[in-house]
């Protein structure tokens, strides 16, 4: 497909344009806008009443990013955030006041932070606002002249800012009604309905992962001042959510397997999950608002006649084992109920064990694994290393200007790259377009209100709180607005520090509009494609899927032996590698280039296979307390060939091959069937045709990419010619 051509660019301007100026309607946050500007405005209203108005803006500077810091992880994990970018703040503002002054120490330092920030974005968004703020505020203290003696001074209020914020946010947690617990769990029980509601015709999937993954998430690191009951009864909803997504991924099985053979049962199943789709809608209305659900008279009876259904055709296999599913469904459903209808309960204090707890932040393990992961990033195939290097390479340039040309207020520059350039395209020109947008208007519109206003610490103190208000407020509204809003705080702020900002309107201008196009130019020149990152992050969520696979299977070829708690973290797990496979396709059909190591269409395809094997897993774990006699060794067999072809396939996907033969996986699924048959008791449906999906998803991924490959007479010699390891490849027609 030729994306060139004029019609090709107008629709890619027209593209950006549109995601910048896009509106997030559910984004106006007044109470977190509110929190967090009491943070910002306490420090500046100290050092106006201390007569150090300095002081206060310095307290001040730290305790703003700290705020949107804030927004990262979600208690023990959030206070680390925030803490964590209070140091990194601090620390750079220390290093800035003291090399500002010397031009190749300034470049040396702000090159070494760039990089510094790009590799650390590889441990996740927590890291990335650390990496991001920490530029950010070099490039302000930069500016300033100071001794080692001042700039120490400056570095604590500027800590002093950010831990207070810090305070205000954990402060309030005691005053919340576990708000965030409510929202996530009502978001998955919604979630649920509308899974129960329209069960999945042709494209098999069970319900969006992603949703799971943030609840997980969620109640993993409790709230610290929650009563153990409390926490007991989301743990409970939590059980009974995940339960219930089993349990309704193996009905969409069911009912996928019935409409195949035409059989009148697939209706049955849809009222089934019609019945249930209110109920669960009614447990997230109730969360929602914090009260018990209400039940209607006829909410329960709805599920006498699908049930009965099922049971005068219970002598077919399929329609059997669906029985055996709605049934399990119902007694969850019921579970469910109570758990939200009663808050706490001696069963809810005993489910306290089945979690791993808070996450421990800064525990020794945790400490080696970011510093693996950091090292395993430290390499030219490393699209985090790259990041680094161009965001290093810009800050210098940038540095360097401001040192050397006439620009009154070059630190605009290297600010605006710092924020603007990002390791995804989309990202990066979405936002150097919207911050360029809204630092204009922001510039137009402080400068105006100071020209009409008198300048004095009190009106600028007012004003700068203000602005940090709508800052906060818009942030996940519209990030044009949020620029504007960020630029008036910083003009104000460094008007009441001395500096004449409200009257340089023309510079903020000219060099927000440089800093904009060096970042742009940069990442047009040296680009991060997400077409050369798609593979790897599809290749990780198969291996998740593999893990999570493997013990499941083990789990009924060694009952004995299975493990509950490490089933659950790898479905985790696999629900996070699911989401960020699904996000680097999306970002990868965003890009205005082709693919080329996989083609969207390989991606998509690849994608909807590992729906239905993930689909198929959950079959088997959700009827793991009813399985039957098997026959383990046909299975163990079946499942170590499941996993060897997994493997070869992730591997494929990571070297941009061809898939080498995978082993006879329809054979030993045969085998295992025809063992069921023969087995007193066997439960040769559900064992059967949850093997068999799996063993189709993995053959569709393998055929995917072999047809992709064939169809390409040189892959791997054009991957060694490539510096990038990108490998060209069929593009779409």
């Amino acid at each position: 497909m030729n994306q060139a051509g004029p019609a090709a660019a107008r629709t890619f301007v027209f593209r950006i344009f549109r995601d910048a100026t896009k509106i997030e309607p559910t984004g106006l946050e007044l109470a977190f806008g509110l929190r967090c500007a009491v943070g910002t405005a306490i420090p500046l209203v100290a050092g106006l009443f201390a007569d150090k108005p300095l002081y206060g803006v310095a307290a001040a500077i730290g305790a703003f990013p700290v705020g949107f810091a804030s927004r990262q992880g979600v208690y023990r994990s959030r206070a680390a955030a925030a803490l964590m970018t209070a140091a990194g703040v601090a620390a750079s503002a220390f290093v800035g006041a003291v090399c500002g002054g010397t031009l190749w120490a300034a470049v040396l330092v702000a090159a070494l932070w760039g990089f510094a920030s790009g590799v650390l974005a590889s441990l996740g968004p927590s890291a990335i606002a650390v990496g991001v703020n920490s530029v950010v505020a070099l490039a302000i203290f930069g500016q300033f002249r100071y001794t080692p003696a001042e700039a120490g001074l400056t570095a604590l209020l500027v800590f002093s800012g950010g831990l207070l914020q810090t305070l205000l946010l954990v402060g309030v947690w005691p005053l919340e009604r576990f708000t965030r617990e409510r929202s996530v769990l009502g978001a998955a029980y919604r979630t649920l309905g509308a899974y129960a509601t329209a069960f999945p015709d042709a494209n098999l999937r069970s319900p969006d992962p992603a949703t799971f993954a943030k609840l997980s998430e969620t109640l993993a690191d409790p709230q610290p001042f929650g009563s153990r009951g409390d926490i007991a009864a989301f743990e409970a909803l939590l059980t009974e959510a995940e339960r219930i997504r089993e349990t309704l991924a193996a009905l969409a099985a069911d009912r996928y397997l019935l409409a195949q053979h035409a059989a009148p049962q697939a209706a049955d199943i849809e009222r089934f999950g019609a019945a249930a789709a209110p109920i669960l809608t009614e447990i997230a209305s109730a969360l929602d608002a914090a009260r018990a659900p209400l039940a209607d008279a006829d909410m329960w009876p709805r599920f006498d006649a699908p049930i009965a259904a099922l049971e005068t055709a219970r002598a077919e296999p399929i329609a059997n084992r669906a029985l055996g599913d709605a049934e399990a469904l119902l007694g969850q459903l019921r579970s469910a109920w109570r758990a939200a209808s009663a808050p706490a309960g001696g069963d809810g204090e005993a489910a306290l064990g089945t979690r791993a707890g808070a996450p421990r932040i800064f525990a020794p393990s945790a400490v080696r694994e970011a510093l693996a992961t950091v090292r395993a990033n430290l390499s030219f195939r490393s699209g985090f290393a790259k990041h680094g290097i161009r965001l290093a390479v810009v800050l210098a340039i940038a540095t360097l200007a401001a040192h050397t040309l006439p620009l009154h207020r070059g630190y605009w520059v290297a600010l605006t790259a710092a924020l603007v350039l990002r390791n995804d395209f989309q990202t990066t020109f979405t936002r150097g377009v919207a911050r360029i947008i809204g630092t204009l208007a922001g510039a137009v519109l402080a400068s105006s209100i100071a020209y009409f206003v008198r300048p004095y610490p009190e009106t600028l103190a007012i004003l700068a709180v203000a602005f940090a208000f709508c800052a906060y407020a818009v942030f996940s509204l519209n990030y044009a607005l949020f620029t504007l809003a960020i630029t008036g705080f910083v003009v104000f702020m460094l008007a009441l520090g001395g500096l004449p900002e409200h009257s340089a309107l023309v510079d903020r201008v000219v060099e927000t509009l440089i800093g904009g196009t060096l970042a742009l130019v940069a990442y047009a020149v040296w680009p991060t494609w997400e077409r050369a990152l798609a593979p790897e992050r599809l290749a990780e969520m198969l291996e998740k899927q593999r893990g999570h696979a493997a013990l499941v299977l083990h789990a009924y070829t060694d009952p004995a032996r299975a493990d509950a708690a490490a089933i659950h973290s790898a479905q985790v797990g696999s629900w996070l590698a699911r989401t960020n496979a699904e996000a680097s396709v999306d970002r990868m059909l965003a890009e205005p280039v082709p693919p080329r190591a996989v083609t969207v269409r390989a991606a998509l395809g690849i994608l909807a296979a590992s729906r239905r094997f993930g689909v198929a897993v959950l079959g088997l774990q959700a009827r793991r307390s009813r399985a039957s006699e098997i026959p383990r060794d046909k299975l163990a067999l079946l499942a170590e060939e499941i996993d060897a072809s997994l493997a070869i396939v992730a591997d494929a996907l990571r070297r941009h091959a061809d898939p080498a033969p995978l082993p006879e996986l329809r054979d030993a699924q045969i085998a295992l069937v025809k063992r069921l048959d023969a087995t007193p008791g066997g439960d040769v449906t559900a064992l059967g045709a949850d093997t068999d999906l799996m063993v189709d998803s993995v053959n569709t991924m393998a055929h995917l990419l072999h047809k992709l490959r064939a169809s390409d007479p040189a892959p791997i010699a054009r991957a060694r010619n490539r510096a990038d390891g990108d490998v060209s490849a069929l593009q779409d027609s």
